[in-house]
């Protein structure tokens, strides 16, 4: 059993691990780019918001200090979920391997464990106007309906368009202002800057036509580009396909969150009636967001929204 193991399983694992982990880092990471990536200490971790406050209130000499009171606002909890892969060897594959079949095979996890990472980050802004999916105020992340913790100070916000419309020079500017219009739950502007504009690949184009002519797009008349190094674009690889949702973030005050439970771990382990190596990959995370403001999105297919 001693020379089997020292032949097999243990000869192997090292190099895997080693083949796996250089295969993961691979594929640029966008997600780092959109999400605050934290390490979860526990089984869960919960966000709770408190709001802030009003305007101060002018007071006469000698008057009372106008107070006001803080409202609980929306809580958030993170689980993380857990996710696997592997594969099995057999001795005999092991012993008449003639062209790397197997060292292949952890290149190929370390793969398939990082593009999952990015679909499934991704997927957090591909769900973004689905009412399957919602956040601590039970809205989508992009709602026309937020409300506010505090109702005494005002009505409902949006951080969506409600008319879904395309990416366009004219039609960032649109989002630009909506963004700039945020407030807190005590109806205060928060001062949201727009710096990242998100993409799918399929207006990767569009985005730099908007972004990156020094003239303004589509005229003669030789006018500056506003937009011009104002935003930085990411088209992302993992969003949907033929997908028409642009977003505008300030990583300043966006809570796009992830949370690590534990980074992908490669462990080897064999077994002794089956002659099988085993091999597999396993981490735990937890992603979403907190609070919508900071995130202004549209559909971008022309269509009326009122999520």
């Amino acid at each position: 059993m001693a020379a089997y193991r020292a032949n097999f399983g243990d000869l192997l694992e090292p190099g895997f691990r080693k083949i796996a982990f250089d295969s993961y880092k691979e594929i640029p990471g966008v997600r780092e780019k959109v999400f605050t990536t934290y390490t979860m200490e526990h089984d869960s971790e919960k966000v709770s918001e408190i709001t802030g406050f009003g305007y101060p209130q002018e007071t006469a000499e000698g008057g009372v200090v106008h107070y006001e009171d803080p409202v609980q606002g929306f809580d958030k909890t993170y689980a993380p979920k857990k996710w696997t892969l592997g594969f099995k060897v057999s001795r005999e594959m092991v012993e008449d391997d003639r062209y790397n079949t197997i060292k292949k095979m952890p290149q190929a996890l370390g793969r398939a464990f990082r593009r999952w990472e990015e679909r499934d980050a991704a997927q957090v802004l591909n769900r973004a106007f689905n009412s399957s999916y919602l956040g601590s105020d039970s809205e989508e992340l992009c709602s026309t309906s937020h409300d506010r913790a505090d109702p005494t100070t005002g009505g409902v916000q949006s951080n969506a368009n409600s008319a879904g419309i395309i990416l366009s020079e004219t039609n960032l500017e649109t989002g630009m202002l909506a963004m700039r219009g945020q407030l807190d739950d005590k109806g205060m502007r928060i001062v949201a800057r727009a710096k990242l504009l998100l993409v799918p690949v399929e207006l990767d184009k569009e985005a730099h036509e908007v972004i990156d002519s020094p003239y303004k797009q589509g005229t003669a008349d030789n006018d500056m580009n506003y937009y011009k190094g104002k935003f930085q674009i990411i088209d992302w690889d993992f969003m949907d396909r033929n997908a028409t949702h642009w977003f505008l973030i300030d990583p300043t005050l966006s809570t796009l969150s992830w949370y690590w439970r534990w980074r992908p771990r490669f462990a080897q382990d064999e077994t002794m009636d089956t002659d099988m190596a085993i091999y597999k990959m396993t981490a735990r995370w937890a992603n979403g967001w907190d609070n919508w403001r900071g995130v202004w999105g549209s559909q971008g297919d022309g269509a009326s929204y009122s999520g």
